[in-house]
């Protein structure tokens, strides 16, 4: 009997011994990673985004600014893009959820050089924009944006293109939704699935893993992989590296699988949304036939 506590005194303070660095580095994890931090307290504005407030000049480029009031006392910057010859369609252009609008500068040329106008704006907490990004708040930005663009488009005869990337693909299908007969065509490039999805595929196979909450749990009202559905007849062109390491491919499948045709899967080989830089030849081609 005593040799029987003796055994089981040194395997209670063996595991002692073992799991205080456990805790330990799970503490300084959680009190050094703000990611980690927003995973366990569920704050999904500190999950979904990464605004950059530095705005960089966009050289050779003619643009000017919008100046959006979505809220009292909160600012929302958009920019409009010129080609220097007669337009060929106007691009609603939302980006990802890193940077802002000037960091994307590569992708906006390539458009713009190549003979389209771009409209893109800059979320709540991006780049000039006041306030903090939230999911019900970058939706209300964009839906303003829309409404700026498609309102105060000088030249209204041109074919409209809404082209999504990474995060922004969400708020793409979104619009596309809610706006069929102001859309000409939808591009989504690197598209999250939903919003759990992106958590889902940032702790998959790690002990992070167990701070998720359930899909119910997280904010449903913009789900690009169920909403798509219920786009009929418009264009969509889904954009997909396969060696995209921000957002799996499979989740480009899925939303391409689950929408109606006309449709056009693109597998292409880049990193994570970086199309336009990279593939602006084959990009600008199908964008053409998007319209045509």
């Amino acid at each position: 009997m005593e040799h029987m506590k003796k055994i089981v005194k040194i395997t209670s303070w063996t595991f002692l011994i073992l799991l205080l660095p456990v805790v330990g580095y799970s503490i300084y994890v959680y009190q050094s990673s703000p990611w980690v931090k927003a995973l366990a307290n569920h704050d999904e504005s500190q999950l979904f985004y990464r605004p950059t407030t530095k705005v960089y000049d966009i050289d050779d480029v003619v643009y000017y600014e919008s100046i959006l009031v979505v809220e009292d006392s909160l600012t929302v910057y958009a920019y409009i893009f010129e080609p220097v010859i007669p337009p060929k369609a106007k691009i609603f252009l939302i980006h990802g959820n890193s940077g802002n609008v000037s960091t994307n500068a590569e992708a906006i040329k390539a458009l713009v050089n190549n003979g389209f106008m771009v409209y893109s704006v800059d979320w709540r907490g991006y780049g000039k924009s006041t306030g903090v990004p939230s999911y019900q708040g970058i939706l209300a930005d964009t839906e303003e944006a829309f409404t700026d663009f498609y309102e105060g488009s000088p030249i209204d005869s041109l074919k409209t293109i809404v082209y999504g990337m990474s995060l922004g693909g969400q708020l793409a299908v979104k619009i596309a939704k809610d706006n069929p007969s102001k859309i000409d065509a939808l591009v989504l490039d690197g598209s999250l699935a939903s919003a759990h999805s992106f958590i889902e595929d940032n702790v998959e196979g790690s002990v992070l893993s167990l701070l998720m909450k359930k899909p119910e749990d997280y904010n449903q009202d913009y789900v690009a992989v169920r909403d798509i559905v219920d786009i009929e007849n418009m264009p969509k062109l889904i954009i997909h590296s396969k060696t995209d390491r921000a957002v799996p491919f499979k989740r480009g499948q899925s939303i391409y699988d689950a929408a109606q045709e006309p449709k056009e899967f693109w597998e292409t080989d880049t990193e994570h949304i970086r199309t336009l830089q990279d593939l602006t030849k084959e990009t600008i081609e199908k964008l053409e036939a998007l319209i045509q």
